[in-house]
């Protein structure tokens, strides 16, 4: 093409080359005929026009009709449309990626016999990981320092308790019997939780532990090392809730939980 491509970034945020060069071809010469931008392209006169109609139609460019038709380049502070586009598109893309691995997984899983393990790292690997459990089939099972759960981590768990209230996910906690599980208590508020104190069960271990369908979640609370990882195994997950359940009927019955 006779006409280079001075501006990447346009292709960056979704153009064609072909949309991205009209456009670049607009902002530099201003309002133009066609025949022009098909003079300074290169490009055939049906694919000029045909970029030109799907350049209005994203709402970069206006028509100018009349007997010589022209066109014009929307301001490109409009470029940042398209940015939030690909956002959303990753934003959904990612849902749809964290559905399909776990089933994934599970299919790996059966298949290999082997564990299938995920690993997270920092406040946003935690917050994914936490989160893998609102796909959860069966209740939850947890175990946590309640000591621990501050600053991001509190307010991560916070949206994740509201997510989870919404979809209706029972879950049964067992926290250490001390001072921080206590305070806690005073703010029980929801039906979907259930919580009792382990006698026995030493606290300040900075850790949290979920089980739900065939997964296994640790999650790391101290905020100076955040890393979170999902086992994926019948058996490990089996084990874990025999565990659980023991402690569980041991342990004094306390009623709701915010968490």
């Amino acid at each position: 093409m006779p006409h280079d491509i001075h501006f990447p970034i346009l292709k960056k945020l979704g153009l064609s080359e072909s949309e991205a060069l009209i456009y670049e071809l607009l902002i530099e010469s201003g309002k133009s005929k066609a025949r022009i931008l098909v003079e300074k392209s290169g490009l055939g006169r049906g694919n000029v026009y045909n970029v030109l109609e799907e350049l209005e139609k994203i709402g970069l460019i206006t028509t100018y009709k009349g007997k010589q038709q022209q066109y014009e380049a929307i301001d490109p502070a409009r470029l940042k449309k398209l940015l939030d586009k690909k956002k959303d598109d990753l934003n959904r893309l990612k849902a749809d990626f964290n559905v399909s691995l776990s089933q994934l997984s599970s299919a790996f899983n059966l298949s290999t016999g082997r564990p299938a393990i995920q690993v997270f790292e920092g406040y946003d690997g935690f917050e994914e990981a936490l989160n893998d459990s609102l796909s959860s089939k069966t209740e939850i099972l947890t175990y946590f320092d309640p000591a621990a759960v501050t600053g991001k981590i509190a307010e991560i768990n916070k949206k994740y308790v509201q997510k989870r209230r919404v979809k209706g996910i029972v879950k049964r906690i067992i926290l250490p019997d001390n001072k921080e599980a206590k305070s806690l208590l005073e703010e029980i508020g929801t039906e979907l939780t259930k919580i009792r104190l382990a006698n026995n069960f030493s606290g300040h271990f900075m850790t949290a532990m979920e089980i739900y369908d065939n997964k296994v979640t640790f999650l790391t609370l101290d905020p100076n090392k955040i890393i979170s990882v999902i086992l994926e195994d019948q058996n490990i997950a089996k084990l874990q809730r025999a565990q659980f359940e023991a402690l569980w009927g041991s342990a004094e019955d306390l009623g709701g939980s915010p968490l």
